[in-house]
């Protein structure tokens, strides 16, 4: 039984390393913007809500 495996030089694996920072930084950006939006309109999506809008009678 023979295993090929393929030795990375240390710029490749910088490459790498560099790649899979970029992916945890776009992540991590995606994520908080996603959750700084939704704390954000949580308080304009409860106030939409049909209990909380004013009655339409005088």
């Amino acid at each position: 039984m023979t295993t090929d495996t393929n030795t990375l030089t240390i710029a490749q694996f910088q490459a790498i390393e560099a790649r899979a920072h970029e992916l945890r930084a776009e992540a991590f950006a995606s994520f908080t913007r996603r959750l700084f939006r939704a704390v954000f309109l949580a308080p304009f999506k409860l106030l939409s809500r049909p209990a909380c809008a004013r009655p339409l009678h005088g």
